[in-house]
């Protein structure tokens, strides 16, 4: 195979629909030799948070002296993104290698694997192969059925916020969401909690006690914020002072702290986390496309908020870092996440709409989008615009004349190619 056959053999899925489920995976593993029994793992799953805390977790290890696997769902902007060592993404000719091994052992099997599973199963034996001290691995959906929880033990499980997405695959409430991830803990395990709801709460730790896993969670009282700016921002943590931290937002900070907790119970495991180590890697993190400030001038954020619990975080940031301003938006978002919510949150900072369709066959058309903007009562300007190459060139032009900033936001699938879109522009 060439490069490109490769990344097509992998991204194929059964007639485009999610399965969940650990058997197909299993299956694929043991034909592999199971590489995952021979790795390390810190495994993540939540609703928003997990690809920052697993971004600030490898970035620790690494800066520690371990050589540390990352990977991570959905693709931002180039396929191979998925699969890091130690900041390094895997090249096209390793990429090619492993994809032709995943390929032979799918074609010996009769209930053929997702995109997703082949994609797990690559970077298995990717980071197997390469001798990773520590895999951090980031759940894709849920995660008692999600195919990263083929894995063993994790050194250290780690559920970060929980609120409502994907409901038609991990249930209507809280609680049955809640169990859902919950799925990742196991039987004596270590498990580190993000402050949640009493609901989601009561479930994680009745999980916890029901595999005899030690659990701890973050205390949000303990983060004390000592400067916030557009370049970063300070906090404390316990007996950690002035971290200073490379993404924004206050949410960052609690998914700080939680990474903090899972450096704690793997020094209290042996390892060892030099406290330097810790400063470094907060302060050299980078994870695209969350409140990401690509232009200061003129202003241009991109944020992959998806869902209300990802929008009420972008809007809080909004008022604490560009108080009293309205943003032209760039918007696209996915069918089945509840935009109504979404847009009703964001209506009171817009200058104007420019709506778009991601790239994802559940997307809503810019067309259906724009309706919804409407609907959702807005009365000012709203563009209907065919790419986003010129959806971007669109909020330029507007943001000079009405000397706004432009923020991006609605879906990760359209992360990547706003930022190359902009970047582009800005040159």
């Amino acid at each position: 195979m060439i490069y490109t056959e490769a990344e097509h053999f992998i991204k194929e899925s059964h007639n485009g629909v999610i399965r969940l489920g650990l058997g197909r995976i299993e299956e694929l593993l043991e034909r592999l030799g199971c590489p995952q029994k021979k790795l390390k793992f810190i495994h993540v799953a939540g609703t928003n948070g997990k690809g920052s805390v697993c971004a600030m977790t490898a970035e620790i290890l690494k800066a520690a002296g371990y050589k540390t696997g990352l990977f991570t769902s959905p693709v931002i902007s180039v396929y191979r993104e998925q699969f890091r060592i130690n900041g390094e993404t895997i090249s096209e000719g390793e990429f090619v290698r492993y994809a032709e091994v995943v390929r032979n052992a799918c074609a010996k099997m009769t209930d053929v694997p997702s995109e997703f599973e082949k994609a797990v199963a690559l970077a298995f034996l990717y980071f197997n192969e390469n001798r990773c001290d520590f895999v951090v691995l980031e759940v894709g959906m849920g995660g008692c059925d999600d195919a990263t929880n083929v894995i063993e033990v994790p050194e250290v499980a780690a559920i970060v916020n929980i609120d409502y997405d994907h409901m038609g695959f991990l249930g209507t409430t809280l609680e049955e969401i809640a169990q859902k991830k919950a799925g990742i803990i196991k039987e004596n395990g270590t498990v580190v909690i993000a402050g949640q709801s009493e609901t989601v709460m009561n479930v994680l730790i009745k999980r916890c006690q029901e595999k005899k896993a030690g659990f701890k969670s973050t205390d949000v009282q303990n983060i004390k914020i000592t400067d916030r700016s557009i370049h970063g921002q300070t906090f404390g943590y316990k007996q950690y002072a002035g971290i200073r931290l490379s993404l924004l937002g206050d949410y960052q900070c609690e998914n700080a702290a939680v990474v903090l907790e899972i450096m704690d119970c793997l020094i209290r495991k042996g390892y060892q986390i030099p406290v330097n180590a810790v400063y470094d890697g907060m302060k050299n993190v980078y994870w695209q496309g969350r409140f990401e400030i690509l232009s200061e001038a003129p202003l241009f954020i991109v944020d992959g908020a998806h869902n209300p619990d990802g929008i009420n975080a972008l809007r809080s940031n909004l008022e604490n870092y560009f108080a009293g301003e309205k943003f032209i938006f760039i918007t696209g978002i996915l069918r089945d996440k509840d935009y109504s919510q979404m847009l009703r949150t964001m209506l009171p900072y817009a200058a104007a709409f420019i709506t778009i369709a991601p790239d994802s066959p559940r997307a809503m058309s810019a067309d259906e989008c724009a309706d919804a903007v409407r609907k959702c009562g807005y009365t000012g300007a709203v563009s209907v615009m065919d790419t986003i190459e010129e959806a971007v060139q669109l909020a330029y032009r507007m943001s000079q004349k009405k000397n706004t900033g432009v923020c991006a936001f609605g879906s990760l699938y359209s992360v990547g190619a706003i930022s190359r879109a902009g970047t582009i522009k800005l040159r």
